[in-house]
């Protein structure tokens, strides 16, 4: 079998591979029961982990082209998808080929990106540092179960009815005086509820940009918001990141150049590197954004989560002219099956994205609200917060530690204050895809950090997540990478080696 790959590095290897396998298929260069060579085999042939051939088969046989047989081996699936006959026999019933029907948008790298995280971080029977949520073991259940309770039996029919789009009024009014601690002051009329803040960034992208439109985030960043900027038809301008946040001495330059539309930023606990903000910087940025008339748009997703060092207020706590759409949620800090966060912003602003909300879903479940405003009147959802920032800076410190212990010279990472996740750099010579791959074998995943950047970044970084790992798992998971880690960065430093030696002319 002679595959040939298309040349797109952004897209990875194995969908690459996938694509070429489809490609054949469609052809007929590979009929309906032909075997496909082992895994091993055309690992060999292709140069590349065996791994990245078995998520390939893995897809193929979720798409129903390819059948898997115990013992057997991996062969094209029988009836083909367009009716193909073999040897004269009835195709059968003839299924679908979704192969080439999806819009551009759909089948671009964003989403790849997003499909190959979520594909990680949702394994199961791994030890995952993958996953940005919390650890099921700390969810409130008792004390949400009662205030589920408590909802139906005080508002009975009120929170079964569709409710207004803005959401449940007497949430709203609580959040708005709730803000007040942190510093933003604002109406319940400036509050949308909304199906968790990835909800909320799609309905800004498609009340805000146009295609074409330059938005501006830091790089690296939260890929949900480049997949919703990107999907709205966005150019996406990087601004680096270091460990006091978005470098924003370079913004003033980026803007003269890209005139951007909005600004994105993730303030507080950075992701993906778990960076804060420093004081200073967030002044300086809302000062540029007053200065040429740029929202900034604030994901505050984990501020709530600070188990150590100074408070620092929001960008919304310091906005006299209403430049900052704030965007929050529940999901990291609390449970994020609930899908509920929040946008506050001028009431314009409010009022066109409540407009589309409608139009998408109507409303954020009545109940669900309800349930959660008597829970975080009652004061719960803060000694819920008092019980898991310790649990969090436990793990983090347990993470550093094995890091510090198990990963080769050279590794460096963050080391942030509140959240649940850090960045790690490791040795130049080492490629994060190899080595989850490698890993993957052994029941360890992570997020390899290339993912987000918006412009490819580099291949030897990952993000650590430690909210959904225990101190063991994080023990056992990270001697696993981290001696993973240091036989690539061993192996690879005698190729560089083998290479200089081979290629260099001796001076004499």
């Amino acid at each position: 079998m002679n595959l040939v790959l298309e040349a797109d590095a952004k897209k990875p290897v194995y969908l690459r591979i996938k694509q070429a396998i489809v490609q054949q298929i469609k052809t007929g260069e590979m009929p309906s029961g032909m075997r496909l060579p082992a895994t091993r085999d055309l690992a060999r042939q292709l140069g590349v982990n065996r791994g990245t051939i078995t998520m390939a088969y893995d897809e193929l046989v979720a798409d129903g082209l390819l059948e898997s047989h115990v013992g057997r081996g991996t062969f094209v699936a029988e009836p083909y998808p367009h009716g193909h006959h073999d040897n004269g026999r009835s195709a059968g019933p003839v299924k679908m080929s979704w192969d080439g029907l999806f819009a551009d948008s759909a089948e671009s790298h964003v989403i790849s990106s997003l499909l190959d995280l979520y594909q990680v971080s949702t394994l199961r029977d791994v030890i995952s540092f993958s996953g940005s949520f919390p650890d099921n073991a700390t969810f409130p259940l008792q004390e949400f179960r009662n205030s589920l309770h408590y909802a139906v039996r005080t508002l009975g029919a009120e929170v079964f009815a569709y409710g207004p789009a803005t959401g449940l009024e007497k949430f709203r009014q609580y959040l708005a005086t709730d803000m007040l601690e942190s510093g933003i002051r604002l109406t319940a009329d400036e509050i949308l509820m909304t199906n968790g803040s990835q909800q909320a960034l799609d309905l800004i992208a498609r009340t805000f940009i146009s295609p074409g439109d330059t938005v501006i985030v830091e790089n690296p960043t939260y890929p949900g918001a480049v997949n919703a900027f990107s999907l709205a038809g966005a150019r996406l301008v990087g601004v680096p990141v270091d460990t006091n946040g978005m470098r924003t001495e370079t913004l003033e330059q980026v803007i003269a150049l890209k005139r951007p539309k909005l600004m994105y930023v993730v303030p507080s606990f950075h992701n993906p590197t778990g960076a804060c903000l420093s004081r200073e910087r967030r002044e300086h940025l809302l000062a540029i954004a007053q200065e040429y008339g740029i929202p900034i748009v604030e994901d505050d997703y984990g501020s709530d989560l600070r188990f150590e060092g100074a408070h620092l207020p929001p960008l919304k706590a310091r906005d006299t002219g209403e430049h900052v759409i704030y965007v929050s949620n529940f999901s990291k800090s609390l449970m994020p099956g609930l899908r509920i966060g929040w946008c506050a912003a001028a009431r314009p602003v409010i009022a066109r994205l409540t407009a589309l909300k409608q139009n998408c879903d109507i409303t954020t479940p009545p109940i669900l609200q309800a349930a959660l405003w008597d829970f975080c009147r009652r004061r719960k959802y803060h000694g819920h917060l008092e019980k898991i920032r310790p649990i969090y800076r436990e793990r983090r410190d347990a993470v550093i530690r094995l890091l510090e212990r198990e990963f080769p010279r050279g590794t460096t990472w963050t080391k942030p204050e509140g959240g649940l996740f850090l960045w790690v750099t490791l040795p130049e010579t080492i490629d994060t895809t190899e080595l989850l791959l490698n890993v993957r074998q052994k029941g360890v995943v992570f997020s390899r950090g290339h993912l987000f950047y918006v412009d490819g970044g580099v291949r030897n970084t990952l993000r650590l997540s430690y909210g959904n790992v225990t101190i063991k798992q994080i023990e056992t998971g990270l001697t696993i990478l981290g001696r993973a880690a240091r036989e690539l960065f061993s192996r690879n430093a005698d190729r560089t080696a083998d290479k200089f030696l081979t290629h260099t002319v001796p001076l004499v």
